[in-house]
Order: structure tokens, then C-alpha cells, then sequence
């Protein structure tokens, strides 16, 4: 994948110690390493270009019935983020095919969205993929969120090949970005969850 002449280069990272591996931009920071993060997520941010990866643990809402869990996530990550608005363009189921490290009975969809979102004194337009893996074998779910700012931050002195490379962040980009960590993704401890 390339984003503004500079290629997307990926690498296997480890999530929750191992117990869950995909296939990250090598770009992105573990913003564990930064601040806390809470145990049943995984936060991965690229400073440069405001977007960031979320890595979710849920619990399995069995009231939610599979056909309306991709509308209900994405609506309740938007009042979580205290959005002062939202929109869902599209939500899509996914084949197994399509997320190959999760049992073939899980429900999978994609919801593709937006977010305004407030960053200090002024509020941002965000564009929000959201996959959605129901896993009721463990009475978890887990979400993956990959926010993308729709216009790049502002760029500090010496940064404007980063304000380049978050300008090229185009929709064709962030979903490559996700069918890759989709495809990728692998579950190696089943008791993270649940």
C-alpha cells in the first residue's frame, strides 16, 4: 500500500502480550508505552498523522441481535468519544474468508462512519472503520476501530512530509489498512477472553 509515495510498510505485532498477533503499519506507536491504556484494549497511534488503532475486548451482548451489532458499536463508540455528531455510510458483512483467524461461526461486519469529534477547543471530522467479530464461544466481542482524521493536523516546523503522508490517508488506504489486519489477525490464547 502506498501513501503518498512513501510505502506502507507493515509488521506483526503482538497484542495483550502475544495472546493476539495482526499485521500493523510499522509507523504506529504502542501508546501504552506513552500513557495507560485500560487492560481490555490496545492503542496504536501514529502522531504524525492523528490516526490511530483500537484494539477492543467487549462483552458478548447477547440482547444485540447479530444484524444490528455494527449499528449499535459504532453508535455507542460515538457517544464514548462524546461525538458531536455522527453517520454511518455503510455497514457490510464480512465473509470468513475475509477474517480467517476467528471461528467460522463468529459474526463479522465492517461499518464505515463518521465521527466529529472534539479535540480542545475545536471539533474534528473523523472517519471511522469499525470491525465488529462476535465471538460468543467466549461471551466476548472485539472491536477494532481505525480512526482517520479527515483533514491532517496541523504540521509543525519540519513536519510537512507527515501533514503529506496524513493528506494521502484517502479511503482506499485506511481500507486496505483494515482487510490486512483483518486478514492477519490471529488469535493464539482463547482465555483472553471472556
Amino acid at each position: 500500500m502506498t501513501i503518498s509515495g512513501a510505502s506502507q510498510c507493515t509488521e506483526t505485532r503482538e497484542l495483550w502480550g502475544g495472546a493476539v498477533e495482526a499485521q500493523l503499519p510499522a509507523r504506529m506507536l504502542d501508546v501504552s508505552d506513552m500513557r495507560p491504556v485500560p487492560d481490555h484494549q490496545e492503542v496504536w497511534a501514529d502522531t504524525r498523522t492523528d490516526q490511530a488503532i483500537i484494539f477492543e475486548i467487549v462483552e458478548h451482548d447477547t440482547s444485540v441481535p447479530d444484524g444490528e451489532a455494527g449499528r449499535h458499536m459504532f453508535e455507542d463508540a460515538a457517544v464514548g468519544n462524546e461525538a458531536v455528531a455522527s453517520a454511518i455510510d455503510s455497514v457490510a458483512s464480512l465473509g470468513a474468508q475475509e477474517v480467517p483467524g476467528v471461528p467460522e461461526a463468529s459474526y463479522r461486519c465492517l461499518v464505515r462512519g463518521r465521527q466529529t469529534v472534539r479535540r480542545g477547543q475545536q471539533a474534528a471530522d473523523t472517519c471511522v472503520l469499525l470491525a465488529v467479530l462476535r465471538l460468543p464461544h467466549v461471551g466476548s466481542d472485539l472491536l477494532i476501530t481505525l480512526s482517520t482524521p479527515s483533514a491532517p493536523p496541523p504540521a509543525a516546523a519540519g513536519e510537512a512530509a507527515a501533514a503529506a503522508a496524513a493528506a494521502g490517508l484517502g479511503e482506499a488506504e485506511q481500507q486496505e489498512l483494515m482487510v490486512g489486519m483483518l486478514r492477519s489477525l490471529r488469535v493464539h490464547s482463547w482465555e483472553l477472553f471472556g
